[in-house]
């Protein structure tokens, strides 16, 4: 993609650069003036392990295609982290950038994260929770939500089309850690790993014991 090239020129230039354990962060756009993007940084720095960091090559900040095309805030691709600039306080910045964080390793730890299907088992359990619930309320869940772990987009629309997370949020209380997480197993995952991240520990152990004991594991330091 031509135009990561080019923002990675421009924000060399303005001399927009961090760097995090190694991992290379470039500021395309500024946020605004009340979030210290230091802070920011420093934060995930002090509670995500080196080695789970350096599943990430380069971190962009800025304004990109996507966001808008794909209504999203921030995207994992290739080793690059790609979060917008656009955002309330450091809080939701560090959600963003952390959750991607949580894809990267994913990626990099995919076989020791899956490999007894231990989180794909529970998930679905809890899917199959949810679809008789959402049934109760008569909503009409697809069938697909029993059978298809992996993301979908038509559950993705419906979930947060038709059901609405404020309704879902409520819903899914006390089995899903946020209605976000009941989108596909990927998500599941990537949602305990932002709470790992917020010191929710004793949460996830509670609601999702499999991807606890994964955890205790991939979190380790070293």
């Amino acid at each position: 993609m031509k135009w990561i090239t080019e923002s990675m020129k421009r924000s060399r230039k303005l001399k927009d650069h961090y760097s995090m354990r190694g991992t290379e962060i470039y500021i395309n756009n500024q946020p605004p003036e009340n979030i210290d993007i230091e802070y920011v940084f420093d934060y995930i720095t002090a509670r995500v392990p080196k080695r789970l960091l350096d599943s990430v090559d380069v971190i962009y900040v800025g304004e990109f295609p996507e966001f808008k095309e794909r209504e999203i805030n921030a995207f994992y691709d290739s080793g690059a982290i790609f979060v917008t600039n656009e955002q309330d306080n450091e809080q939701d910045m560090i959600d963003d950038i952390v959750h991607e964080i949580a894809h990267a390793a994913e990626e990099r730890y995919n076989d020791f994260i899956y490999s007894d299907s231990s989180i794909e088992r529970e998930f679905m359990a809890k899917r199959q929770t949810l679809f008789n619930l959402l049934q109760s309320y008569d909503l009409e869940p697809p069938k697909s939500l029993l059978v298809n772990p992996d993301y979908d987009q038509d559950i993705d629309d419906y979930l947060y089309r038709d059901v609405g997370y404020d309704v879902l949020n409520d819903i899914v209380n006390g089995l899903f850690v946020s209605a976000y997480a009941a989108t596909s197993l990927s998500e599941y995952y990537a949602r305990s790993f932002e709470e790992w991240v917020f010191g929710h520990r004793a949460e996830i152990k509670k609601l999702s014991p499999a991807v606890y004991n994964v955890f205790e594991e991939l979190f380790e330091e070293e």
